[in-house]
């Protein structure tokens, strides 16, 4: 009987010994699963990462007007500096490919199908006789038409943003898409003069309108003249002691001016929000 104590008591030993080992072999495990799981959540919630780049496309002209702006555009760069900037300020998901090209009419657009920024030559060659009917020439008129290109892209690259980051805006986005143009170019003090320019090209444009029927009030823009207003207001609203030829010169309505640094300061607040996801290096950092 003695004996028969002692074996089922030495069996009872055993099986405490190997039920304690593993209880701690399962907690060993659900520890490392845990880990992992934690582990598979954080890379999770990082997101897709975000590679993709503008890439600068040139096609050659085969109209003779056409090739003086493609002169124009390869010589200053146009493509390869608007890239490059865009390249080191903000990610998106997949390359745009950005084009000068002949188009067959005075345009530009953004092709969310293709994903192309697309600038016309024809719409540098239309820019081109307006300066020049408005008595520009030599430098001053490449640097116009340099800069209002620039203006272009820029306003390009906010359907672009838009559309690849899905971006949540309130009104027509014809109207965010300027003031996407505005936001980036008034960090430096020397692109704020491209805005200007910009503005100028709207108002030689809204000179060509003789009558009602010449105003397209059922676009999606808002009309030339408007635009050029707007921009004015931005770079006043930007720096206003600048800029306060603006008024004196009265390029810009003192009642106007009144509100445009709360415009434009409600034009970087919401582009800050909007793309404080993606900025690579914020152009003010």
């Amino acid at each position: 009987m003695k004996d028969d104590v002692l074996k089922y008591s030495k069996i009872l030993r055993l099986f405490s010994v190997t039920f304690i080992t593993l209880l701690g072999l399962t907690a060993c495990n659900d520890s490392s699963d845990s880990k992992s799981t934690n582990t598979q959540q954080q890379a999770s919630s990082k997101g897709p990462t975000l590679q993709g780049k503008f890439i600068p496309i040139y096609e050659p002209a085969l109209n003779a007007d056409n090739r003086i702006e493609e002169g124009l555009w390869r010589s200053r760069k146009l493509l390869e500096g608007y890239t490059e900037e865009m390249n080191d300020f903000v990610n998106i998901p997949s390359d745009i490919k950005v084009i000068a090209k002949e188009c067959n009419e005075a345009n530009a657009f953004y092709d969310s199908d293709k994903k192309t920024i697309e600038l016309c030559y024809e719409l540098g060659a239309e820019e081109r006789k307006m300066f020049t009917d408005a008595g520009d020439s030599g430098v001053i008129l490449e640097n116009e038409l340099y800069q209002s290109a620039v203006g272009t892209l820029f306003h390009e690259t906010g359907h672009a943003l838009i559309a690849e980051l899905d971006l949540k805006i309130t009104g027509r986005e014809e109207d965010v898409a300027d003031q996407l143009a505005a936001y980036i170019l008034t960090y430096d003090d020397q692109d704020k003069e491209y805005l200007l320019t910009v503005s100028d090209t709207y108002g030689l444009a809204a000179r060509r309108a003789t009558s009602l029927d010449d105003l397209l009030f059922y676009d999606s823009h808002s009309l030339d003249a408007q635009r050029a207003v707007n921009f004015l207001c931005y770079v006043y609203g930007s720096d206003p002691k600048s800029f306060q030829s603006l008024i004196d010169d009265e390029l810009l309505h003192k009642e106007r001016a009144e509100d445009c640094e709360h415009e434009y300061q409600q034009i970087v607040d919401a582009w800050d929000s909007l793309l404080a996801p993606y900025f690579k290096k914020k152009k003010n950092a």
